[in-house]
């Protein structure tokens, strides 16, 4: 009776799939979260109910950060509004955490109390009904961006 013994040497593969899980795979996700936060926070001004915009200062304050950098903000209206520039929420280990909002005093009130908006398209709740509504475009959209690096 004859033996034959097979070897594999996995160290490069261990190597090389210890970089993307722990570099690659966070890296990915990280910009997957940039892009879903600006499409959330593009989706709070296009879709209804809309971020009210009478006199442009809530509107022109919307800002999107991930792992507490600045990823992008809405453009001024008429002139008004002051996104963030910092953000300090506190991160986990192993957590990648994306912020969008609005820098008014009064953009939690408006978020939260059903009112009377000047405009038809504007409505409380202008962020949390797009989490709701999207949030399996905004996890593919993540998911894609992850499944892009893998290439």
């Amino acid at each position: 009776m004859s033996n034959t013994e097979f070897k594999f040497d996995f160290s490069d593969f261990d190597k090389k799939f210890k970089r993307v899980v722990e570099q690659i795979i966070p890296q990915k996700a990280e910009k997957g979260m940039a892009k879903a936060g600006m499409q959330l926070l593009n989706d709070s001004i296009m879709q209804r109910p809309t971020v009210p915009i009478r006199e442009g200062t809530l509107r022109g304050s919307g800002s999107v950060f991930v792992q507490n950098k600045l990823i992008g903000k809405t453009p001024s209206v008429k002139g008004k509004g002051n996104p963030a520039t910092d953000d300090s929420v506190a991160i986990g280990k192993n957590e990648i955490v994306a912020r969008v909002g609005f820098n008014t005093p009064y953009a939690a009130r408006v978020h939260e109390v059903p009112m009377k908006f000047s405009e038809p398209s504007a409505g409380n709740k202008y962020l949390e009904s797009k989490m709701s509504k999207n949030k399996n475009l905004y996890f593919k959209i993540v998911a894609n961006t992850i499944k892009e690096g893998a290439k």
